[in-house]
């Protein structure tokens, strides 16, 4: 009786280190993301934002780029499709730069003003071009 008693014993601290363990590192992971609202991580050589907002407080333009966003750079013309790495359907359409809180885009013929944070709609086959600053698909 005495030796399953210390098994039980045994047993339950393991868990409880366990337990304040993962409670450690959940708390640090934590800590991390909201330390720093610009905080970065780098993944495979790119760099990403742990924030989502594409707005400050007082309403100016803020530049995150999360994974899966797509950067046009300006004077590039990109061609939408599957194959060629722009998904059709509709997007967020971001400054890539602060001071920049609209742009011009070329999508076929045509050159439109966009705003940041307005929603863009790309079908297959379609050019789109950026031509006052780069931007940010997402």
């Amino acid at each position: 009786m005495t030796t399953e008693l210390i098994v039980i014993i045994i047993e339950s601290v393991v868990i409880f280190v366990l337990a304040l363990a993962l409670i450690g590192i959940l708390l640090k992971n934590n800590k991390k993301k909201k330390a720093d609202k610009h905080a970065v991580y780098v993944k495979d050589g790119v760099r990403y934002s742990y924030g989502e907002k594409t707005e400050t407080e007082n309403g100016k333009v803020a530049i995150t780029h999360r994974e899966g966003d797509i950067i046009l750079e300006k004077g590039k013309t990109y061609l939408v499709g599957e194959k060629d790495g722009i998904l059709p359907g509709m997007y967020t359409i971001l400054a890539a730069q602060e001071v920049a809180s609209a742009f011009n885009i070329r999508m076929g013929d045509f050159v439109r003003e966009y705003k940041h944070d307005s929603c863009i709609v790309l079908a297959a086959g379609e050019k789109i071009c950026p031509v006052s600053h780069s931007v940010i698909l997402r």
